[in-house]
């Protein structure tokens, strides 16, 4: 009976153990499941915007049922997104809304004056203190239409320099005239109108025979004096220099028109077939790929008036391919002359001799026509 007992004792204080377990954990969050109201997510916070319910043409005023308030996430909202549909009903609107767009403040404005595009694709590519001008290209001054949007290029420039008179601008020499009164004295200086020898030295002395204008010289093998005048008209001299050194190309060839395709653009133009001939097979002829005849540079404010200058003055203008991200864009270059080929090339000066070649060489031979010319379209 004793042994009974303890056993019954023993089952009562492992159960009341057990128990007080239980309670401890359950005390402590051990063991069971949150409660569902502890797992509720926390709502994200909301704001309302207004949104284009339907097309909304530019320059058109927005009617009220043109708009809709929607809810949006805060997270996501920014301050120039109009949330007052009173702020944006009866405005006009700047630029085409698309349906489902939020509107914004810079899509709408209350002046009809203020209906301002968006701007060009071509600006979005000028970087800041930068601009665009456009110039003639052909085959021979567009590297052989090489180029493409996004290249590096030089601009170098030839021009001939003549000497003029400093008060006329016109072109050395200048006539003299003689100015006499009405009683025959002279009353201004004169050049050599006529040429008399005293004492074994040229004068100039006035005359009625007119001499040309020159100016008395010495030679230097015999020292005899000479009158040297001009024959034919004075020769200009030849100089070339870079004018604009790493300019981006920012188009080759015209843009094309709001609504219009653009033209396709190729090295070579595509011969055009024979009058009356078909196509063999039937096929329609592919449209003639035109090569372009413009360039459109980004180049610096300073640049741009410098090439603007020389277009206005009609000076040879040739482009010269750069390779990317060249590192020597910043070297300077010497002008070049006559002088300069002379003395940094080697190149000799022909002596004078009593003979010469069959047949008379007037011109080096040209293996490219260095004046294009396009043919007049057939009326």
């Amino acid at each position: 009976m004793r042994r009974g007992r303890v056993f019954i004792l023993l089952a009562l204080i492992l159960l009341l153990g057990a128990a007080g377990v239980f309670i401890v954990l359950r005390g402590l969050g051990g063991g069971g499941q949150p409660a569902p109201e502890d797992i509720t997510p926390t709502p994200i916070g909301e704001a309302e915007i207004v949104i284009a319910a339907q097309h909304i043409s530019r320059g058109s005023i927005i009617p009220q049922e043109a708009v809709i308030v929607s809810p949006y996430p805060a997270d996501y909202l920014v301050e120039t997104m109009m949330t007052d549909p009173g702020l944006v009903i009866g405005r006009r609107a700047r630029m085409d809304i698309g349906r489902g767009v939020p509107i914004t403040q810079n899509m709408i404005t209350e002046r009809a004056g203020d209906l301002l595009g968006t701007g060009s694709d071509a600006s979005l590519a000028i970087p800041p203190g930068m601009t665009a001008i456009s110039m003639p290209m052909s085959r021979l001054s567009g590297v052989a239409y090489a180029l493409r949007d996004g290249d590096q290029v030089d601009v170098l420039v030839s021009l001939l320099l003549v000497d003029v008179d400093l008060e006329f601008q016109s072109d050395l020499p200048s006539e003299s005239l003689f100015l006499f009164d009405p009683n025959g004295n002279l009353l201004t200086a004169f050049t050599c109108r006529q040429v008399t020898l005293e004492e074994g030295t040229l004068a100039c002395s006035s005359g009625e025979t007119a001499a040309p204008i020159g100016h008395v010289v010495t030679d230097d093998e015999t020292g005899q004096q000479l009158f040297a005048g001009p024959i034919g008209e004075p020769r200009p001299r030849l100089v070339t220099q870079r004018l604009i050194s790493n300019a981006t190309v920012l188009h080759v060839g015209e843009f094309p028109l709001p609504g219009e395709e653009a033209a396709p653009v190729a090295a070579v133009a595509t011969p055009e077939p024979a009058a009356g001939a078909q196509p063999a097979g039937g096929e329609v002829a592919p449209p003639a790929i035109l090569p372009p005849n413009l360039v459109t540079l980004i180049v610096s404010p300073q640049e741009a008036l410098a090439l603007n200058w020389a277009l206005k003055a009609r000076l040879d203008l040739v482009l010269t391919l750069r390779g990317p991200n060249d590192p020597t864009v910043s070297d300077e270059t010497d002008s070049v002359t006559l002088q300069y080929l002379v003395e940094n090339f080697d190149i000799a000066v022909p002596l004078k001799l009593p003979y010469s070649s069959e047949p008379r060489i007037e011109a080096a031979p040209v293996q490219f026509p260095l004046v294009e010319t396009t043919p007049a379209p057939e009326q």
